[in-house]
């Protein structure tokens, strides 16, 4: 897999551009003129093709969008295997799209300007510039890698110091929507029946706190990862400090060998108060269980995200990205724990992914993050 998302940013970096330039002309002479905002658009498509988490981050700007033009407009969505589940629940889109589903690519290359607005949230995919060139009458996305700005005829630089979420509301203001700062992010939507799942889990805890801990990172970046030692020393102190704790260790079930070796290290006396749960729950279980959950601490990593959704205080272990641009919104509500200079070894919006050998994440000693605990 890593492999693969390798080879698909080379494809993307150094191949897509050429059509980008292609097609701009074709558009610029027959189409661009021609293309006008609308004040009342009929058919409305997002592009989100890639990460958990900043699709979790597009969440406000599509609540914000629909209320500007709720009454009358149709929104669809094009997103990938990756990526395309987290939206499932939620009620904005009438249509979603899978890039990887040849049906619906097909059907988006015989969909020329089929939109009356593109918003294209990707910071750095050429693919995502390329395919909002295809369909937009309108279209807006970031312009800070060089080329792309040729597919938007509304476009933004991508603002690196503030929240990623802020950012991506920054694109409906190329379309003239003022946007409100919001207060939280939008939470995950779950049904009663995914309620019921969890309820039916935890009825038979006994527990003070119920705290989650996410110690896997997605595997593009397991540089980030905190060593499993420090993980085990952490729960240890936890339990010791509180015997009927429980702490609940997260979540997809690829992750579970390696959550496994972490439960396994720790003294018989503490597993009794620690569950792994990476091949029980289904997302939309997983973002009810964290609602119930007193606290979340995390790497960083997606789940994070998804818990300060959730309105679940959360301590995020930083490293190497930037708190400012990507720490658990709002951050005046949950905690970071950051030690090591403020420049960011990865800028997303820039397709730059350099991997930290410093390992800094070490620094951060399981007393600070007690400190935040109790």
């Amino acid at each position: 897999m890593i492999m693969n998302v390798k080879v698909l940013r080379i494809i993307d970096k150094y191949l897509i551009w050429f059509f980008i330039i292609l097609f701009f002309w074709l558009k610029y002479i027959f189409v661009w003129k021609k293309s006008k905002i609308t004040k009342k658009p009929k058919k409305i498509l997002v592009i989100r093709l890639w990460a958990l988490w900043s699709s979790l981050l597009t969440f406000p700007m599509i609540k914000q969008l629909e209320d500007y033009y709720w009454k009358w407009v149709q929104y669809d969505l094009l997103a990938s295997t990756r990526n395309i589940w987290v939206y499932k629940n939620q009620w904005y889109f009438k249509n979603m799209y899978n890039l990887f589903n040849i049906k619906h690519l097909l059907k988006l290359i015989c969909s020329f300007k089929k939109y009356d607005i593109v918003i294209d949230t990707e910071e750095y995919f050429m693919i995502s510039a390329l395919i909002s060139l295809w369909l937009w009458k309108i279209n807006c996305g970031y312009t800070n890698i060089i080329v792309r700005w040729l597919a938007y005829n509304n476009w933004i630089t991508y603002n690196d110091k503030q929240h990623s979420a802020l950012t991506c509301l920054d694109l409906i203001r190329t379309i003239w929507i003022d946007y409100k700062i919001p207060d939280a992010l939008e939470p995950l939507k779950y049904t009663d029946k995914d309620k019921i799942k969890v309820d039916e889990f935890l009825k038979w805890l006994k527990y003070s706190k119920l705290i989650c801990m996410h110690t896997g990172l997605a595997e593009t970046s397991k540089d980030r990862a905190r060593p499993k030692n420090k993980w085990v020393e952490l729960i240890q102190k936890v339990i010791n400090n509180d015997n009927e704790v429980k702490i609940i260790l997260s979540w997809s079930k690829w992750e579970y060998d390696s959550v496994q070796e972490i439960y396994t290290a720790l003294a018989e006396k503490h597993q009794k108060n620690v569950i792994n749960i990476c091949w029980m729950f289904s997302l939309f279980w997983f973002a009810y269980l964290l609602e119930k959950c007193d606290l979340m601490v995390s790497n960083d990593t997606w789940p994070m995200h998804l818990a300060a959704a959730m309105w679940t205080r959360t301590i995020w272990l930083f490293w190497p990205n930037l708190p400012e641009r990507f720490g658990p919104y709002p951050l005046d509500k949950n905690v970071w724990i950051y030690k090591w200079d403020w420049n960011a070894s990865i800028n997303v919006h820039l397709g730059k992914f350099k991997e930290d050998k410093n390992c800094n994440i070490d620094k951060i000693q399981v007393d600070d993050v007690l400190k935040c605990l109790f």
